[in-house]
């Protein structure tokens, strides 16, 4: 079991709740020197049951759950847990800007993934359906979901090319997959295949919550040497983004490799092409919500009751 947070930034507040506590014993403070000034202790003690200096504990503690639950309702925490996922779907989605003709790979980059993506066709079982498309700065689809395993990779070596389109969107690739996926209620994967990083098109954080609503798996998979290589005479070195196609994977239940050579590549689709589990995800933004609601009545119901203040 995992847990992960869609936005995690939001996890900086939690530095707030000293500051609620200070500001809670502080008001106390104020509080007392009133009571100070209030003559008839008598009449003080019918008001408040005899707990003439109470610290008010019980508020704090719902105060402190409350902010606790929307912070965490903020981050937009997921559970993930290991369940049965097969059979599967899957949608291979190949980048095609123009540094996939970069040679660091035999005989380059985008022909080395296309031929990897075959025998992944290869290996998946035959009760899978799949789905092919290419992306640069626009997602192109060019199979929606089917079990006509040899059309693919026809489609595969003949239809997959280089597209000049500017920029590479990430973002909307994964979108166009999930989309695709959501033609039959089956494991969902996406594997997603780039040289660069993502710098157009739909934010990734958006993204991986459109996919997770859709419960869609994003497996990524980042190629080019260090080194880099040579295309039209130009050199190409390698600006793969890790860490985001480590966040896309992380956060969608699916796994990110990093491949420097044909044969690592072929070895990150066999890998996905034996998946029988999947992470599944819980989640629990709304129930964290709810909880906030609920403290907050509770605290009202209080103030206004037992709690209540005395003029």
């Amino acid at each position: 079991m995992e847990v992960t947070f869609i936005n995690a930034q939001y996890l900086w507040l939690l530095f707030i709740i000293p500051i609620l506590i200070l500001t809670h014993f502080y008001g106390l403070k104020f509080t007392r020197k009133k009571a100070m000034k209030f003559a008839n202790f008598e009449a003080l003690a019918r008001v408040t049951g005899g707990n003439r200096l109470s610290m008010n504990l019980p508020l704090l503690f719902l105060r402190f759950f409350t902010l606790i639950f929307l912070i965490f309702a903020l981050a937009g925490p997921i559970i993930w847990y290991m369940g049965q996922g097969g059979p599967f779907n899957f949608v291979i989605a190949i980048d095609v800007s123009g540094s996939m003709l970069a040679d660091d790979f035999s005989p380059n980059r985008l022909d080395a993934a296309k031929a990897a993506a075959v025998e992944f066709i290869e290996r998946v079982p035959k009760d899978s359906r799949i789905g092919l498309m290419s992306f640069s700065g626009t997602p192109f689809i060019k199979s929606s979901l089917t079990d006509d395993f040899e059309k693919i990779k026809e489609l595969l070596l003949g239809e997959i090319g280089v597209e000049y389109s500017s920029g590479t969107s990430i973002g909307d690739a994964i979108m166009a997959a999930s989309n695709i996926l959501i033609e039959e209620e089956k494991g969902r994967v996406v594997i997603l295949l780039t040289d660069g990083q993502s710098n157009v098109g739909t934010v990734i954080e958006k993204t991986i919550n459109y996919a997770n609503d859709r419960y869609v798996t994003v497996n990524t998979i980042g190629m080019g040497t260090e080194e880099g290589g040579k295309f039209i005479g130009i050199d190409a070195v390698s600006v793969l983004d890790d860490e985001l196609l480590m966040y896309v994977a992380k956060n969608t239940g699916g796994t990110f490799y990093r491949a420097e050579n044909n044969k690592e590549l072929v070895a990150a689709y066999a890998e996905i092409a034996q998946t029988s589990n999947k992470k599944l995800p819980l989640k629990l933004t709304i129930w964290l919500i709810i909880m906030t609601f609920l403290t907050l009545s509770i605290e009202w119901v209080f103030v206004n009751t037992m709690f209540r203040s005395v003029p």
